[in-house]
């Protein structure tokens, strides 16, 4: 069933006046509309849904073309819900698609509203990292109690209206997060908790050729100019990470917190998107290209994740900090130089436009069949050096220092054999994603040693999920068994060796969470669970993560945690 809202005003005195329904030219409309097709106005409770109001047409702005003449005011509802759309956060909380007109439009309502609560009980193990056992224990991490508790959940609500019929469109989305610090010495879970109001998106979305009448379809409706704060486009997790639609609980710390693609990614630039329309029976999508430019970088970006996961308040570089081996004995003191709080950090999930560029991406997706993506993402921009307390206090900024490359490429799959395959069994879903990058290290000030080298990253997750059955009515998959390996290499280097400066010696660069070097731990994990969806709009989902470090059995530590997340979004 849909469900409309109409907002009406008579002056003081005269009845409010009543939707159009009730008119007499309606009426003979309807009647007309059933001798035509009696099927037309059907009950809703016997399968056949009411049709969905049509997009806007405005009149013509030329004031050449004269005045349109005069015709009864219409109301249309100020919001509509339709339970036939795609879930929230579906398209990264983009409503509006110039291709898809013709099958869904911008939504009907003069405002669509969207958006989803989420909440989750979760057990986890626990590791005191400031203490070691002796060596003959073993001389691994010492193994604190489990914890359990309710996470504070998460809740995104995603608005858009549309502003000029099927040409433009604007939309924003607010989510709130909160991120336990599950760290030795915590008092109380929740108190050091990271509690954050991030904008996800505030943008307008502009068909730019919604003019050109006569054009070829998939030259008319085939691009779409966004501008504003949005999710950059690279790969598909980042843009399909709300909880409605992601599989798991949590998502792949290479796509997240992981130091390998710094998601949640929301960025301020433009992007041009081009996904043409062919044929207008049975329309065929092959492609769809994305160009942009944005504030942001990736090392940037990086730093400002860490902010949100960290509770140390230290948000180290991006770049690797060298061992005191690998510096010329005098300069050893200064190896962990690079380890200093940075305050060029963003607001919101909003990155700082810490630098004088601007990174420049393009994502290219190709579907042989509709149920079948592949494609490739690179995302290259460039980020400031640290600046040190002189610096500061004669007024230097990071745009007047040195800039360094930093850059991420990537490639993905998504593929649904149960809507690809014809079959009466239940076929799996595939989806996977590698990404590699770099972030160099900016040359050093004059007259003082490199502490810092260049980081190299990689990361990879791939996903399956079996249905074990389908719903009778709508054949949608119902309860469905996935699972879920995930691989995050923050620093290629560690462990390895390296050379030490102005000497032949090789220095071993060890993985150890004890140690003062942050985030060169290399993470693979495997997560196996259910999702459930109950009801069209409401999820259950419960998975196990096994998670397995670097560096030998003395470098594990007990963090395996089980999440049971109830999931409704409108």
């Amino acid at each position: 069933m849909s469900f409309a809202f109409w907002l009406s005003w008579a002056p003081p005195g005269e009845p409010t006046p009543l939707p159009d329904v009730l008119d007499e030219d309606a009426g003979e409309a309807e009647a007309e509309a059933e001798a035509e097709d009696p099927g037309f106005f059907a009950d809703p409770s016997q399968g056949a849904a009411p049709p969905m109001p049509e997009i806007e047409t405005l009149p013509s702005r030329d004031p050449e073309a004269g005045a349109p003449e005069p015709s009864a005011p219409t109301r249309r509802p100020v919001i509509t819900f339709d339970p036939d759309r795609a879930p929230a956060g579906s398209d990264g909380g983009s409503f509006f698609d110039p291709g898809k007109l013709a099958d869904v439009g911008p939504g009907g309502g003069i405002i669509q509203l969207r958006g989803y609560v989420g909440g989750a009980f979760v057990v986890t193990q626990r590791s005191n990292l400031r203490a070691r056992l002796p060596e003959d224990e073993g001389g691994g991490f010492e193994r604190v109690a489990p914890l359990p508790y309710f996470g504070a959940g998460t809740a995104t609500l995603y608005v858009g209206a549309a502003i000029w019929a099927d040409a433009i469109y604007a939309r924003m989305s607010l989510e709130y997060l909160a991120i336990p610090q599950v760290t030795a010495g915590s008092e109380d879970i929740l108190a050091p908790a990271q509690r954050q109001l991030l904008v996800e998106s505030a943008a307008l979305e502009i068909n730019p050729f919604f003019w050109a009448s006569k054009a070829p379809r998939w030259f008319r409706e085939g691009f779409k100019l966004t501008a504003g704060v949005f999710i950059v486009p690279f790969g598909i997790e980042d843009e399909e990470h709300a909880a409605p639609i992601n599989w798991f609980t949590t998502r792949p710390r290479s796509m997240t917190n992981g130091r390998v693609y710094p998601g949640t990614w929301s960025d301020v630039g433009a992007v041009l998107e081009f996904r043409p329309t062919f044929r207008e029976h049975d329309p065929l999508r092959p492609i769809q290209i994305d160009l942009g430019v944005i504030n942001g970088d990736p090392c940037t970006q990086t730093r400002w994740t860490d902010s949100l996961y960290q509770p140390t308040g230290v948000t180290a570089p991006c770049e690797r900090v060298r061992r005191p081996g690998e510096l010329a004995e005098a300069d050893s003191d200064s190896a962990l130089a690079g380890l200093d709080p940075r305050a060029d950090l963003g607001f919101l999930g909003i990155g700082p436009d810490n630098n004088q560029n601007k990174s420049v991406l393009a994502r290219v997706s190709v579907f042989p069949l509709p149920d079948l993506q592949l494609g490739a993402s690179m995302i290259y921009g460039k980020h400031p050096r640290l600046l040190d307390a002189d610096e500061q206090v004669a007024g230097v900024t990071t745009i007047d220092v040195p800039q360094a490359p930093s850059w991420r490429v990537g490639a993905h799959l998504d593929l649904d054999l149960d809507r690809i395959v014809a079959s009466p069994y239940p076929l799996p879903m595939i989806r996977g994603e590698f990404v590699y990058g770099v972030d160099e290290a900016p040359a050093a000030r004059d007259g003082e040693v490199q502490t810092l080298a260049d980081r190299a990253v990689m990361g990879a997750y791939a996903q399956i999920a079996q249905p074990l059955y389908r719903r009778r009515r709508s054949n949608l998959p119902g309860l469905m068994l996935q699972y879920r390996v995930d691989w995050a290499d923050p620093d290629r280097a560690v462990p390895g060796v390296s050379g030490a400066q102005g000497a032949d010696t090789q220095v071993a660069l060890n993985s150890d969470y004890a140690d003062a070097y942050l985030y060169d731990e290399t993470q693979l994990s495997h997560s196996v669970g259910l999702r459930w969806l109950v009801v069209p709009r409401f999820t259950v989902k419960a998975d196990y993560t096994f998670i397995f470090e670097d560096g030998g059995q003395t470098n594990q530590i007990a963090n395996d945690r089980f999440i049971l997340q109830l999931v409704g979004d409108f």
